[in-house]
């Protein structure tokens, strides 16, 4: 038997997300049903489409429209010298779906492989999987989690180096690797012949930039060997369509991803197809209602972290949904989550599930009101427990 770690943040989710009442792990923005989506873009839904559409495997590689429609979206926003059509898209069964065919089509034994960490398993631990040699580019709360461009260089090997992964906006704290950083891995990934791989599935949820910075470019227009993976599930709060993309100037890539999809998938559903299309065609007013969203609510959150006198701390997020907490003075946050999950009915990430004792993980773009009482409890378990700090002057 292949063996495989235990993906720690989906079986934490799989324990207990079905149990509590206030789920603030959640990573999407709120999910919408297709009625709540019709009413917010103005457009019906296309069930006349749906139910005269013959129930055939489809177009395998995605349909045309739909593959245009994520070029379109690839391209908005970037200023990149590389401008993707459909042809240089191919669909998936949702992000993960996207990230797992890559590292499958990519990577083989021996090839290095460098991970920004912390990040979602699934980066590095299916490179692993099929023999990569798995390198962490650590990334740290004092430099905002952005990518230590010198570190990078050290770690970059020419003739060895396969791929750099990177996450853009990053899971789980939310920061933005800006345009010029971007830029600077382009060039170290150019000279060594490597591949950039960014998962940009929070992209394009900018919803609080600094004043002056730009939204910055998919990494699939700034780089002829630049690949960039999303899906509907996270900025668009469409998670059960289970529909994800890999878009990349190169179309060699693309090839040989649909090579290997003939073994699992094959295809993606074409009643899912349609309905991701019809959404992604209206996707601004949907995005500027999640946007709002995501503004107004981490608000609350901001509010409330700063209320805590230093009990929790954090670098405040940039983009997506999620925010990396660190609770002071506490080492064990599993046993501190299990407890808020079966004595407050809340959920929440713990940290170690990312290999990062003494954090939270906490979705902000969920329930407004599950939000508000999921922070409330973790506060009342803070007191309750005795974790705060011994010299904390109580709660703001």
């Amino acid at each position: 038997m292949v063996y495989q770690e235990d993906f720690l943040v989906e079986r934490w989710m799989d324990e207990f997300e079905t149990k509590v009442d206030y789920n603030i792990a959640e990573t999407c923005c709120y999910s919408y049903s297709l009625n709540q989506v019709a009413e917010l873009v103005g457009e019906t839904v296309p069930l006349e489409q749906i139910a005269n559409k013959r129930l055939t495997y489809g177009d395998i590689p995605g349909s045309k429209e739909l593959l245009s429609t994520i070029a379109d979206l690839t391209n908005e926003g970037s200023n990149g010298p590389h401008k993707v059509t459909g042809e240089n898209v191919i669909v998936t069964n949702g992000g993960i779906g996207a990230n797992f065919l890559l590292y499958y089509t990519l990577v083989g034994p021996g090839d290095h492989v460098i991970v920004v960490d912390p990040a979602y398993q699934q980066l590095n631990s299916v490179p692993a999987v099929f023999g990569g040699q798995v390198e962490k580019l650590v990334l740290r709360p004092e430099n905002n989690y952005l990518p230590d461009i010198e570190e990078l260089k050290k770690m970059v090997v020419k003739g060895k180096t396969k791929l750099i992964n990177i996450n853009n906006p990053h899971n789980p704290s939310g920061s933005v690797i800006p345009e010029e950083i971007l830029t600077q891995i382009v060039d170290i990934a150019r000279e060594a012949d490597a591949y950039v791989v960014c998962d940009e599935v929070y992209r394009p949820l900018y919803h609080s930039l600094p004043a002056g910075m730009a939204e910055p470019s998919s990494i699939a227009t700034l780089y002829e060997k630049g690949i960039s993976t999303s899906s509907v599930s996270k900025a668009y709060g469409l998670a059960g369509l289970r529909l994800g993309w890999i878009v990349t100037p190169d179309k060699s890539v693309i090839e040989e991803c649909s090579k290997r999809r003939d073994y699992s998938t094959i295809c993606v559903s074409s009643v899912n197809d349609i309905l991701a299309n019809w959404a992604l065609s209206n996707r601004h007013k949907l995005l500027e209602a999640n946007k709002r969203m995501c503004v107004e609510q981490l608000d609350i959150l901001d509010k409330f972290v700063q209320a805590s006198n230093g009990a929790l701390t954090y670098v405040k997020p940039q983009a997506g949904t999620t925010v990396f907490v660190k609770i002071t003075g506490c080492s064990d946050t599993e046993a501190f989550c299990r407890e808020l999950a079966n004595q407050y009915k809340t959920l929440a990430v713990p940290g170690e599930t990312f290999g990062y004792p003494g954090y939270l993980r906490i979705g902000y773009a969920n329930h407004r009101s599950e939000l508000i009482a999921g922070l409330e409890n973790i506060k009342q378990l803070l007191i309750k427990s005795g974790r705060l700090p011994k010299d904390h002057k109580g709660w703001n």
